[in-house]
């Protein structure tokens, strides 16, 4: 009797030592009398149970165990965050100023830090599994880790497509470093199969281990160079505050830009109205098929191809997109046989104030009858009836006649919006031949899109120091009490707010100045603000101290000037503390220094001992807006507290992790790492039981229920990421860059350290396991009988096969859709729809084919 293992009496890669010419003992499954994990059953003669009850109590307990995890981990991203936001000045060569960045590249640290972070669960499992099962390979860590990779990319992707607002789309801005991490996460997985299947078949030796693990580096340093400009650099040159221009313009060419744009829109204009119609007008010339076809329907017009509008031209400004446009009916006749209608323009710009908007509706193919066709706009960013009036009608053409007009209402209102946009489409095309009617066809033009310029701009928000620093003379017996502006340019409408804050740098928080934060509000009209600053009197043992203040998160519509420290995501003001007397007395200074050592530690005391008090007594959480139980209905009160209940335990025992305090958040950082492999390692042994009770092998319970409980928080954050970030890099675009990282570290580093272990030469148990007479024995190639790190590829390698060509698969989706769409997440319903349920079909397909294979290995 095999107990159970569906006649697979040799599988390796396993945790619960599926052998075969062992003792009882040995070949027992976890679940089974004498079978053991690493840590559970801890329960004596727990295999006496009715498997039903202990089905119950371990799945409710493996769910319990991934809120564990999934709380540990938010505490070890809470690390990662602090150790990748350190900050330094660095003198930019082109600018010829000093300005503020991050120590750590965002690239890098995605793929380094933070994928660790997301992945650490999955990774610690597979490592934790080889160790504890005597250095042999294992089932669940492997498995886990592709399960993994096919839920973040088919299902991760798919909640972020539905979860963008009808109309809208996010796309991938780092498209250089997304199509690096893109081509490593397939060719991860290719390469398991290279070397499980076809270089070595189940055995893993030391250089394909290596190389396994050395892809990481390659990798980073790969999306390194990608992402600052030295592989595939085609990005655009930024002017002024945001818009992008081609990097084939002069400067003359954007002088002269600029001025026909005010020429058009008005002199009066904002540098930031400029610039938004910049970025619409430059992005793409008229195609020459464009061209060709208006000289051909229009042959009097005007060279350029497009008539005038009636519309004040100031008003208006048309533009074209590079896309083939071809007149052809639904079944291929060609337009001479129909009647075609298109819109002249893909898209129109106005300005808010424009009044009315005039769109050209033109025709072609047959012209000698009258013919009509039908319009209506269509809600995107922009709403009907708050930013236009809904339209809808008929245009009727007569005889030879190619073109026809119609207006729509803009509404011009004094709330400060960004850009928004409403869509207009043609619908029943229609062909009148004496009293008949037959149908019309629409051309590739059938819908345009308005795109309307906000005239009431909110402005910019920026210090009112010269080169975004300040000079502050300390003293040594009294406080300094110093004022740092905040200026409003380019706009005062509407209300406006943003957040500041100070961060320490050489001046050391409450030491050397006192630490402000708070909200700016600029009401509508105010220009400048003021943020009191304090410089402690103390000794001073160095000339120059610094200290930065920080503006962000701007909310109104107000943005950041991004020629400016800090760019459009911040605002940096860098504050030098200097003094005239310095202290050189080594002793003083060591005093001082331990002093300052001290203070820091006191407050990451204070901070510790908060964490347990938290643990028991917040049962609402910190970023709750309601926290008083009168505000609270008596279902918000009874969820809240069951769910306080149930996460205390975890809680308590997470709440032993250091804060980011200490060491700049290494110390939280590696105490995190330790908890989270001590939480996996429970994971590991009770999915293996739960499996077994359900009679589901290893692998089947890694790639569902282990890779589902260690990606759901990623799913949520993602969701979260893809509504609120204007762009899909911290959605779908890190997903890809994840599942490298899951590979190289998740199995390189265990099969490396396996691959140098067994090395040495086989011992009794590897013999029994592999050693002549044994199944295993006759797949193992000749050259490494004697001993070797034995992956058994089977079901491993099939599962990964399947994976790696849903993969493709699914990002040349996501590539389809930013072709079609414009961005790899959002766009109409139907195509939200389609696309979600083709990802999702795609991990069904991954899940059913690997429990195929599994059933009938």
């Amino acid at each position: 009797s095999f107990h159970g293992i569906d006649g697979a009496p040799c599988l390796v890669i396993s945790m619960s030592s599926d052998v075969v010419n062992g003792t009882e003992e040995d070949s027992a499954e976890i679940c089974e009398e004498g079978g053991k994990g690493l840590i559970f059953p801890l329960v004596p003669n727990e295999h006496l149970w009715p498997r039903e009850l202990r089905t119950f109590v371990y799945f409710l307990f493996l769910v319990w165990c991934f809120l564990g995890v999934a709380i540990v981990s938010d505490i070890f991203m809470e690390a990662i965050e602090r150790v990748t936001s350190k900050r330094k000045r660095k003198f930019n060569t082109a600018t010829r100023k000093f300005v503020t960045v991050r120590v750590w590249n965002p690239t890098v640290a995605n793929l380094t830090l933070m994928a660790l972070g997301s992945s650490a669960p999955e990774i610690l499992l597979s490592i934790i599994e080889l160790l504890g099962n005597q250095v042999f390979a294992g089932e669940l860590g492997p498995s886990t880790i592709v399960g993994s990779a096919a839920f973040n990319l088919f299902i991760i992707s798919a909640v972020c497509v539905m979860a963008i607002p009808t109309g809208q789309v996010r796309y991938i801005k780092e498209t250089n470093v997304y199509i690096v991490t893109a081509i490593f996460s397939i060719m991860a997985y290719v390469w398991l199969i290279v070397i499980l299947d076809w270089i070595s078949p189940n055995v893993v030796e030391i250089w394909e281990a290596v190389i396994t693990f050395v892809f990481f580096p390659v990798l980073v340093f790969i999306a390194y160079a990608a992402d600052i400009g030295w592989i595939g650099s085609s990005e655009p040159v930024k002017m002024g505050r945001g818009a992008v221009i081609t990097a084939d313009m002069t400067a003359e060419e954007l002088k002269d830009l600029e001025a026909d744009i005010r020429k058009r829109h008005g002199q009066n204009i904002s540098r930031e109205q400029v610039a938004q119609i910049m970025e619409i007008e430059c992005a793409e010339p008229a195609s020459k098929a464009t061209y060709r076809l208006t000289r051909k329907h229009h042959p009097k017009k005007h060279p350029s191809g497009v008539k005038p509008p009636t519309t004040d031209p100031s008003k208006i400004v048309p533009i074209c997109e590079d896309d083939e446009v071809a007149h052809n009916g639904a079944n291929g006749t060609s337009h001479e046989e129909r009647c075609v209608f298109n819109f002249v323009f893909m898209s129109v710009a106005c300005m808010e104030t424009c009044g009315k908007v005039e769109v050209i509706v033109t025709r072609s193919g047959l012209l000698q009858f009258p013919a009509s066709v039908s319009y209506r706009t269509k809600d995107g960013t922009a709403t009907s009836g708050e930013d236009f009036k809904p339209t809808e009608g008929k245009l009727t053409f007569n005889p030879d006649e190619v073109e026809k007009s119609f207006e729509v209402e803009i509404v011009d209102d004094d709330r400060c919006e960004d850009q928004e946009e409403f869509y207009i489409e043609l619908f029943e095309p229609q062909v009148h031949k004496g009293k008949d009617s037959h149908p019309g066809a629409l051309g590739d033009l059938h819908m345009t899109t308005i795109k309307i310029i906000d005239k009431d701009i909110p402005g910019i928000l920026c210090f009112d120091h010269e080169n975004d620093q300040i000079e502050v003379q300390g003293k040594t017996d009294s406080d300094v009490k110093f004022d740092v502006l905040v200026k409003r340019v380019d706009g005062a409408s509407g209300q406006v707010s943003c957040k500041y804050r100070c961060e320490g740098d050489s001046a050391q928080v409450n030491e050397d100045f006192l630490a402000e934060e708070g909200t700016l509000v600029f009401t509508p009209g105010e220009c400048e603000k003021k943020i009191e600053m304090t410089v402690r009197g103390r000794k001073r043992y160095e000339q120059t101290q610094m200290f930065r203040v920080i503006l962000e998160e701007p909310e109104g519509g107000a943005k950041f000037d991004e020629s400016t420290d800090g760019g459009d995501e911040t605002c940096i003001l860098t504050v030098f503390i200097k003094t005239d007397v310095v202290i050189r007395d080594p002793i003083d200074k060591m005093r001082s220094t331990l002093a300052v050592r001290w203070g820091k530690a006191k407050t990451g005391n204070a901070n510790w001992g908060r964490q347990f008090k938290d643990a028991v007594f917040d049962v609402y959480g910190d970023d709750d807006d309601l926290d008083e139980d009168e505000e609270r209905t008596v279902g918000q009160k009874a969820y809240a507290w069951s769910f306080h209940v149930i996460q205390l335990p975890w809680k308590i025992v997470f709440a032993f992790i250091p804060p980011t305090d200490y060491c700049g958040g290494w110390v939280c950082f590696c105490f995190s790492l330790i908890f989270i492999g001590l939480v996996t390692a429970i994971i590991g042994d009770v999915a293996a039981i739960f499996g077994c009770c359900l009679g589901i092998k290893a692998m089947g319970t890694a790639i569902t229920f282990v890779a589902l409980g260690t990606s759901l928080p990623d799913t949520f954050a993602s969701k979260t990421a893809a509504q609120q970030d204007p762009h899909a890099d911290a959605s779908v675009g890190n997903v890809t860059g994840s599942n490298s990282v899951n590979v190289f570290l998740g199995l390189g580093m265990p099969w490396t350290i396996g691959a140098i272990y067994w090395a040495a030469g086989a011992n009794d148990e590897w013999r029994r396991k592999f050693g002549p007479g044994t199944e295993p024995h006759l797949k193992i190639p000749e050259a490494f009988r004697e001993g070797a790190f034995i992956v058994q590829a089977g079901d491993l390698a099939f599962s990964v096969t399947v994976f790696s060509i849903c993969a493709v698969l699914c990002v040349a989706i996501l590539a389809a859709r930013r072709r079609l769409f414009g961005g790899e997440l959002g766009g109409p319903l139907p195509a939200k729809i389609v696309s979600a349920v083709l990802m999702i079909s795609l991990w069904l397909v991954y899940i059913g084919m690997s429990f195929w294979k599994m059933e009938t290995s």
